[in-house]
């Protein structure tokens, strides 16, 4: 299996080194050359298997035999020993033809870990394989910086460098950042949004002297295993939920990896009707595909902090595909897009767009009331995000098709706004009951690109000596 970036870098390149470089050297994302496909012969196959079998098989066709299949299959069971679900990933019923697809049974409570518990071990043992270190650098809207400290920590093949935005995350997600006690792990508060973090992330990956000094590599979506490993809870809710009709997906969306990862699954073979990109009041994703439009405003701070997103990193994957890969256009239209703020796509791409996904943007009034409708219909807890995502689940499947809501993060990550909804608290899970006072450990940088980079050669263990 070989990997091309989506900016039309030349030099194709197998699993393992996309795994560790994250970002294409171009400033690209890694997509596969050719897509593999799922034969209905071989899905059918599935049905008796258990999640990390389904992982197992699906991730077998990104790559190949680069692994051999003893050791991805150790890799993979080994990853999702922590979490608390026996079934890893829990499906519950809220009426005969919705479902909630549980994805907060992992050590930091949101769908990240389902992902990067794998791949965190995947690194591990090809750097080991290959005896090279690196540094991995990230930026967090909430919930991608605790599964990635958890994934990498105490791990001397790599050190961590995680940058959120300083007071726009839930305290509870901050803590499962911060109060990690490892030495290859470095949390940084940046004085902006999280799409100022992503800015500094991309700039740090092609600054040509920080090139000369590290090897970089990413573990938020920008790296294609991400993608690859939050395919597999779209498998595993197809496979087990026996339905005659094609299955709804509402996610709720910021970054569009999520929700992108559920049209790779579709692009490979899996069957199901359409993905619902859910919104908050940042709806540059629902006026995308509604509209064709994308404009990019600044950032609304909402109850739901992880989707506080304007610039979506993995839509230029999509554009890939959407452009026929045409990179030259792809540039184009993000040069303009950077440029003027701005980006219109004719009415025959919207439609193309239109033949995956559903969109709508939920008001802040309506996810506390679908969280409180929820609790008293159901007797289930709901964090805000989720609740977007039945929200806008509920608003377009008036005909009451098969639907799986994506649940993505534990109630207890967002207790105010819980609270603020059904009148009590959500419990954190026992093993966390302390989480609020451990003790944190943090820099807080300004929003200056040169501080931010001299912060990281200061506190680097991995600096070459060039």
């Amino acid at each position: 299996m070989n990997y091309i970036s989506t900016r039309g870098e030349k030099k194709k390149l197998n699993f393992s080194d996309i795994l560790l470089l994250g970002l294409a050297r171009d400033g690209g994302l890694y997509i596969p050359q050719k897509w593999p496909k799922f034969s209905a012969k071989e899905i059918k196959r599935l049905k008796n298997k258990n999640y990390n079998d389904i992982a197992f098989e699906v991730s077998r066709k990104f790559i190949g035999n680069e692994i051999n299949k003893k050791e991805l299959k150790k890799i993979i069971n080994n990853s999702l020993k922590k979490f608390s679900n026996k079934e890893v990933a829990k499906i519950r019923p809220l009426s005969h033809y919705e479902w909630l697809l549980e994805l907060y049974h992992g050590p930091t409570l949101a769908f990240k870990d389902y992902a990067l518990q794998i791949v965190g071990n995947l690194l591990n043992y090809t750097l080991k394989k290959k005896k090279k270190k690196i540094t991995i650098i990230g930026a967090t809207s909430g919930d991608t910086g605790a599964a990635a400290i958890d994934a990498c920590k105490n791990k001397n093949t790599m050190e961590v460098f995680i940058f959120h935005p300083k007071g726009k995350i839930s305290e509870v997600q901050r803590k499962l950042m911060t109060t990690v006690n490892s030495k290859n792990i470095h949390n940084i508060a940046i004085d902006g949004d999280f799409d100022d973090c992503q800015k500094i992330i991309k700039k740090l990956f092609v600054d040509p002297d920080l090139k000369s000094k590290f090897n970089f590599s990413a573990i938020n979506s920008i790296n294609w295993a991400r993608i690859l490993f939050q395919t597999i809870y779209y498998f595993f809710s197809v496979i087990k939920i026996k339905s005659n009709k094609n299955i709804i997906f509402s996610v709720p969306s910021g970054n569009f990896g999520n929700v992108y990862s559920g049209y790779v699954a579709k692009k490979i073979g899996l069957q199901f009707d359409k993905l619902i990109i859910a919104t908050n009041s940042n709806d540059i994703l629902s006026t995308f595909t509604n509209k064709g439009v994308i404009r990019l405003k600044s950032i609304k701070h909402t109850i739901t902090p992880s989707m506080d997103i304007q610039l979506p990193s993995n839509l230029e994957r999509f554009f890939f595909d959407l452009f026929k890969s045409k990179t030259k256009y792809v540039n184009k239209s993000l040069k303009k897009l950077f440029k003027y703020k701005r980006m219109d796509i004719n009415k025959e791409k919207i439609k193309q767009i239109q033949k995956f996904f559903y969109a709508k943007s939920v008001s802040e009034k309506e996810t506390i009331n679908m969280i409180k409708e929820i609790f008293i219909k159901n007797k289930v807890i709901i964090d805000p995000h989720t609740a977007v995502g039945i929200a806008a689940g509920r608003k377009l499947n008036k005909n009451k098709h098969p639907i799986v809501y994506i649940s993505t993060a534990h109630p207890s990550k967002f207790p105010d706004i819980v609270k603020k909804s059904i009148n009590q608290y959500p419990d954190l899970p026992r093993n966390l009951i302390d989480l609020l006072k451990r003790k944190e450990k943090y820099e807080t940088i300004e929003l200056n690109y040169y501080k931010v980079k001299n912060y990281l050669l200061k506190q680097s263990n991995f600096v070459k000596n060039v």
